[in-house]
């Protein structure tokens, strides 16, 4: 029996017997976090970081680039910032999302326009048997960061060479995201650069303005105010934004999903580092 047929056979009766099986999330701290559903339909969205989809039983899932061609894919990756639409609904999806302290993320940074790559699925069975501990949220937070890193180095393998990041912009993303309540003015003092020469070296190697990518990673406190009783009008406040509305528009152009469903313990579970089953915070879809 082939490995589509038999991942896909168990999980397609998974789905039918357990329709009410939540999403899950499992983040790995700065490095990047991976997300699983069954109901994946967005619009277009834009995300920050590099992602990896997979489907968990082979079956093909519509993946759309802005004013481009529809997909039917089961494996592919995109680069960061790629504007594009996703219909996965009924299909068991893993999304692995990369950011730019992982050690891998100047591979997708240095996809060719497009920014796009579908990847042979098949080279990836070793790990169904994990992909499946994800979808039913019975892995442990440990076993996801190892399937985390299996899954990327798959995906490496299987990408054009790239030239290794600067040292000087790894060492400001590490200090960025160590200590994303600095101001521009204090990491420039951190570094002993100037704006000017910080942003040429980030953008170079993350592909978008430090300014930008400082605003992002500092709104990122939202997702641990999700899961708080705070109303969504005190959490975007407190995370920066003008009100709740803009708040929401643009938690649904990240991630193609309103904040209340994903800070509702019904629909999503979430692990974080140092969690085994914590059911009550908000996901990163």
């Amino acid at each position: 029996m082939t490995p589509s047929t038999s991942a896909g056979a168990h999980v397609r009766a998974e789905y039918k017997r357990k329709p009410e099986l939540r999403d899950n999330s499992y983040v790995m701290g700065h490095h990047g976090f991976v997300y699983t559903s069954y109901r994946v339909a967005s619009a277009l969205t834009t995300r920050h970081p590099a992602v990896l989809l997979l489907s968990a039983n082979y079956q093909p899932f519509e993946f759309a680039l802005e004013a481009g061609p529809t997909l039917q894919t089961n494996a592919v990756v995109v680069a960061p910032r790629t504007t594009r639409s996703l219909d996965a609904s009924g299909v068991p999806l893993l999304s692995f999302n990369i950011m730019p302290s992982h050690s891998a993320f100047h591979f997708f940074r240095a996809l060719q326009r497009p920014g796009v790559l579908e990847l042979n699925r098949h080279a990836f069975s070793h790990l169904d048997a994990s992909f499946d501990e994800l979808l039913r949220g019975s892995g442990r937070i440990t076993d996801a960061a190892d399937t985390f890193e299996h899954a990327i180095a798959e995906a490496v393998r299987q990408m054009p060479p790239a030239s290794p990041p600067d040292p000087k912009a790894m060492e400001l993303i590490r200090l960025i995201e160590a200590r994303p309540e600095l101001t521009l003015e204090q990491l420039a003092r951190e570094t002993g650069r100037s704006h000017q020469a910080m942003s040429r070296v980030f953008s170079a190697a993350v592909g978008m303005s430090l300014r930008d990518y400082h605003g992002w990673l500092r709104q990122r406190r939202m997702f641990g105010l999700l899961c708080s009783n705070r109303s969504l009008t005190d959490v975007a406040q407190t995370a920066g934004f003008e009100d709740s509305s803009q708040f929401s528009r643009t938690f649904q152009r990240w991630y193609g999903q309103s904040p209340s469903f994903s800070r509702n313990p019904k629909f999503v579970r979430v692990l974080g580092p140092g969690d085994e089953a914590h059911d009550d915070s908000p996901a990163e879809p």
